[in-house]
This record gives structure tokens, C-alpha cells and sequence, in this order.
């Protein structure tokens, strides 16, 4: 069965035979759901190994092991108590200890965790699920009259949609369909089939299903930092997906800049959006292949998408994939008047963005990086030669789990950034971190991130030397 869909079948395999491994330590939702270990799923979390890219794309299941029930087969067996504690997680990341230096001073302090989350999660039926995230983030960077201040936010986090798994809906109007464990696939055994469509609707973060998923790395993002209404620092963010350009407002009313290290378009942190995606397996070429269709909805605008990734397999413990995106966005920003450069114009911009990713794993080792330009048009004509409308970032990361209990991890960014021309400055970031999991869901880690470029005086890109934290990142 599935002869000639290796990845499919692996997934399958994979979960009759890890079914049946109890966890021994706290661990997520998914993990007490389906009796896994965290690392079934991950290389450390929130790194995503093969199996776990499987299992997030056919909607947080496993077809071997989905109760054909859903959630009351779940709530018969388990009990309603034991159903709601799998359906919950918990997360805290951030730092404890920061010190910064600047051509000037070198501050230290105490912090505490930047984000504490709240996980509700769990399949519903066969081929319904659903995820939510609630986010606590006591310091939160926000705009509010005019001015950048911090204050502790509480809401809905990054995400929060559904997943629907739409095989038999295209059985319905006479397409070839098959049963894999308890969901339903497209096609013929041994021919051309298809898991999915999958439709993801809600608050989403597409990248998942790219070959450098944005937020999955294992050197989190740092915080922006802010000082008397303005932005002090800009965040150590991998650069290849940030809007790269200087000059740029969010909105014409409040006037918000879209800061250069924002996560935009399709490597946003979470948008209100709706994607389709399905794995292809016999089609065209003899490797599984993931389409991505979407859109999602930006400041007062909205970007639309097509992604592609192809894998190349897993033998011998390696595996390797390759994606393109093409991403654009219709009025998802706003140029800067020509006169004022401290205010919106009256003229919302399109952008066009596209670009490469590729990962390759051997064992303990992962690599990825991603290439990625972007353009801007319908700027107005008084900016003239003022403003750079290309920009392009560059970002290679490597992580080694050097021991059951040590991962490190290196990350290199580079920005050629776009914009206003006399505020703009390029940016080479060199990031080191170690980190020790004490148990399977509890780690601590030390970074070091490096500016590799001379330093610049208010200008919140490049006014620092180095940054080093100390920090926890706590599951369960």
C-alpha cells in the first residue's frame, strides 16, 4: 500500500510504532494526545523534524492512530478531565539575564520572560482540528499616541485557526479518493495521490510548510527595545524575513512605522488569512511535493501567495528539501510623504516579494538558510531617487544536537536593506547559542549575538556591538 509514497508511508509507520511509547517526563499536548515523546516530532522543540512537518501538515494527526470518534470517542475513553489536560500546553521562553554593549556603555540587567502561552489544541474529527494560542507578554512593545511605550498585553497569541482536512469534499464531486488509516487521500494506490487539500483558516503562520519555517528556529528573536517614545534597539530577527525597508508606516492615521525588523507577508508571525495546502506524491516528478495557496490580510492591506517545496526524501538518518515563494502584497504599507519624512503620504504601496529556502539534516545536524528580495511600487513620484525600493536579506542558520542534553546552534543574517536613503543602513548579524535541556521539556540557553558591521549612532539597527542572554525556554 502507498508503494510509491515514501514519505506518506513513513509517517504511517511511524506512528503504529511510536504509539505505544509512554512519555516519562511532563510534556505538550500532542505529545499526551498521542503517548509521544517531545523529540517524535522535533530535533528540539520548536524545530521540526521530518515527521513532525508530516504530522503539522496533515492537521496535527496521525491517520494510523485518529479516533474515528473525534473528540467524544476521546472524551468516552479518556474521561472529560483527562481530554481537557491533552487538549492544553503551556510555554515560557525568554531571557533572565541581558547584557548589552554600545560604542558608549554596556548595560546588564535582570529581565523576565518575554511570553508566556497558553496552548489549546487538539484533533476534533478524523479530518478536523484546531489550535489556539493565548499570549501573556509583560514588557510588549506598542504604539499608542504617537510614541513606542511597553506595557504587559494579554490576548490571543500568534495563532489561532482551524484544520480541515478537504479529501472528501473532492469525493464528493467525483474525484478518486482512498483511506489512509481514518482520513481520506485523493487519488490511486500507486498512482498520482494527494493529502488534502488542507484548508488552515484563522490567525496563521504559512511558513510551516516552508524549508526555513520563520518561527520554528531555535535562537528565538530578541525584544525591541525602547527609550523615551522611540525605538532604541531593533530585535535580532532572522533578516530574510523582515519588511527591510526605512521609511515605511503601517497606517496613514496613527502614523505606526513598519519597522525594518518586522516579520511580514508570508513569514509573519500570524495574520488573519486562509491557506490551502497538499502534499503531492507521483506528480510530475518522483518526489513528494507540498503546494501552498493563500492570503492573508496585512495592516489595511492583503498579500497573496503560492509556495512550493520539494523532498527530496529521508535515508540514513539525512533528509534534504527545497522551496520558492512568491509573495505579493496590495497596499500593505504606506510610503513616507516626499516633504515630511516623519509622516505617512497619502499613497498606499505594493510589494512584491520572493525567494529560495533550503534544509538539509544528517543525524544530529540541521541547516537551513533562505534568500529572500523584495520590491516595492506605487511610490510617489515626489520621493524620486530619495528612496531605495529593492531590498534583500540573507539568512544561514546550523543547529548540532552535540548531546542528548546539549544543542548548539549558529545563525548568520544579512540585510541590504531599502528605503529612505538617508536613513538606511545594512546590517551582519553573527549569533551563537548553547543550550542545555535539563529534562526534555526544560532548557536553559545562553546566546551571544554579534554586530559584524561598525557601529552607527542613532540608528537602532546597527547602535550596538553585541548582545549577550541568558534565558529558560519551559514546556509542558
Amino acid at each position: 500500500m502507498l508503494r510509491r509514497s515514501p514519505v506518506l508511508l513513513a509517517l504511517v509507520t511511524a506512528g503504529i510504532g511510536f504509539a505505544y511509547v509512554q512519555s516519562v517526563e511532563a510534556v505538550p499536548a500532542f505529545a499526551r494526545q498521542y503517548d509521544l515523546q517531545c523529540n517524535v516530532c522535533h530535533t528540539r522543540p520548536p524545530r521540526l523534524n521530518s515527521f513532525g512537518e508530516q504530522f503539522h501538515m496533515m492537521g496535527f494527526q496521525i491517520p494510523s492512530a485518529a479516533r474515528p470518534g473525534g473528540l467524544g470517542e476521546s472524551i468516552k475513553d479518556k474521561g472529560l478531565a483527562q481530554t481537557i489536560l491533552d487538549t492544553l500546553a503551556f510555554r515560557m521562553e525568554g531571557g533572565i539575564f541581558e547584557s548589552t554593549k554600545s560604542p558608549h556603555d554596556t548595560e546588564s540587567r535582570f529581565v523576565p520572560p518575554e511570553e508566556f502561552t497558553l496552548f489549546v489544541t487538539r484533533p476534533l474529527l478524523p479530518d478536523l482540528s484546531f489550535f489556539v494560542e493565548i499570549e501573556a507578554e509583560p514588557n510588549a512593545v506598542v504604539f499608542e499616541d504617537g510614541r513606542f511605550v511597553t506595557k504587559g498585553e494579554v490576548g490571543l497569541g500568534k495563532e489561532a485557526f482551524f484544520m480541515a482536512n478537504l479529501g472528501q469534499v473532492l469525493g464528493l464531486i467525483g474525484a478518486p479518493t482512498m483511506q489512509m488509516g481514518n482520513q481520506t487521500m485523493v487519488g490511486r494506490h500507486g498512482g498520482f495521490n494527494m493529502h488534502g487539500p488542507m484548508l488552515m483558516a484563522g490567525k496563521i503562520d504559512p511558513s510551516t510548510n516552508f524549508s526555513y519555517p520563520t518561527n520554528r528556529q531555535l535562537i528565538a528573536a530578541t525584544e525591541t527595545e525602547v527609550k523615551a517614545g522611540e525605538v532604541e534597539r531593533f530585535p535580532v530577527v532572522p533578516y530574510a524575513f523582515t519588511s527591510k525597508f526605512f521609511g515605511l508606516f503601517k497606517d496613514r492615521d496613527e502614523a505606526e512605522p513598519q519597522l525594518v525588523t518586522d516579520q511580514v507577508m508570508y513569514n509573519t508571525p500570524g495574520a488573519p488569512g486562509a491557506d490551502f495546502h497538499a502534499m503531492l506524491n507521483n506528480f510530475l516528478i518522483d518526489h513528494p511535493q507540498v503546494i501552498q495557496l493563500g492570503f492573508l490580510r496585512e495592516n489595511e492591506g492583503w498579500n497573496a501567495y503560492a509556495a512550493w517545496r520539494v523532498d527530496f526524501g529521508e535515508r540514513d538518518q539525512s533528509a534534504f528539501s527545497v522551496s520558492a515563494l512568491i509573495n505579493w502584497g496590495f497596499g500593505v504599507a504606506w510610503a513616507p510623504d516626499p516633504t515630511d519624512h516623519d509622516r505617512p503620504s497619502d499613497r498606499r504601496i505594493d510589494r512584491l516579494r520572493y525567494g529560495v529556502a533550503a534544509n538539509a539534516r544528517w543525524k544530529g545536524l540541521d541547516v537551513y538558510g533562505a534568500l529572500i528580495r523584495d520590491q516595492v511600487f506605487d511610490l510617489p513620484s515626489g520621493l524620486g531617487g530619495e528612496f531605495d525600493r529593492t531590498a534583500t536579506g540573507l539568512t544561514l542558520a546550523l543547529d548540532y544536537l552535540a548531546h542528548e542534553q546539549v544543542m548548539l546552534s549558529t545563525r548568520f543574517d544579512q540585510l541590504w536593506a531599502g528605503g529612505l536613503r538617508d536613513e538606511k543602513q545594512d546590517g551582519s548579524v553573527f549569533s551563537l547559542q548553547v543550550k542545555y535541556f535539563l529534562w526534555q521539556n526544560i532548557a536553559f540557553f545562553a546566546r551571544d549575538s554579534v554586530n559584524l558591521r561598525s557601529t552607527v549612532e542613532h540608528n537602532p539597527l546597527r547602535e550596538w556591538r553585541n548582545q549577550v542572554v541568558l534565558g529558560i525556554d519551559w514546556d509542558f
